[in-house]
């Protein structure tokens, strides 16, 4: 038995999940310092690669919103910046040609920087952060919010179609999905309701 717990526990730990490790890079108080710190915990031979391997898949999909925001910005160039004060467009257009010149992109900049201290900034908000922080890092700050805005779940996603077995078997497997999803309305209405008895007091 011990074996085989073994067993699960080291293919559970095999498999990272590569959402939840982006989303720690993008708490300013973790990056990717604390994916590193992780690895080197459960494999410290294989920690470089992984970190590397998650970088690259930022990378990746940092430069899916950066290539949304550039069609964007090309479908209303036409437009007029309402935002920019008069007068200011052509400083706008130097400042904006020297940030870009700089090859550094606005992600190389964010794990760049030191991380924000954990006991300083305990009960931070990543997503009030990067909502803040939206001029600076623009496309990043996009990517952050709908990244951490995900709902994380920790059920193994078969556990929770395990009914599923027991609704469909092999004599009621050729059940309609109108009745399967009746035959499980109808059991957590059975199971989900106490017996109702004269002790309740009913109050207005």
């Amino acid at each position: 038995m011990v074996k085989a717990m073994k067993e699960k526990f080291n293919k559970y730990w095999e498999e990272f999940s590569d959402i939840l490790a982006i989303a720690a890079v993008l708490d300013p108080r973790l990056k990717l310092a604390f994916l590193e710190y992780c690895y080197n915990i459960l494999d410290p031979d294989t920690a470089k690669l992984n970190v590397e391997y998650i970088r690259e898949k930022m990378v990746k999909l940092y430069g899916a919103y950066k290539k949304d925001t550039s069609i964007t910005r090309a479908s209303t160039s036409h437009a007029p910046r309402h935002s920019i004060p008069s007068g200011y467009d052509g400083f706008y257009a130097y400042c904006s040609q020297k940030t870009g010149g700089s090859g550094k992109s606005a992600l190389d900049t964010y794990l760049s920087e030191p991380v924000v201290d954990i006991d300083s900034f305990r009960s931070l908000d990543a997503v009030s952060y990067w909502k803040d922080n939206a001029s600076r890092f623009k496309e990043l700050s996009s990517m952050a919010c709908d990244v951490l805005s995900i709902p994380i779940t920790t059920v193994a996603s078969e556990s929770s179609f395990s009914i599923g077995s027991r609704v469909l078997n092999k004599y009621r497997s050729c059940l309609l999905p109108t009745n399967v999803q009746a035959l499980i309305c109808a059991r957590n209405w059975f199971r989900g309701f106490q017996e109702i008895g004269d002790e309740i007091e009913f109050t207005s």
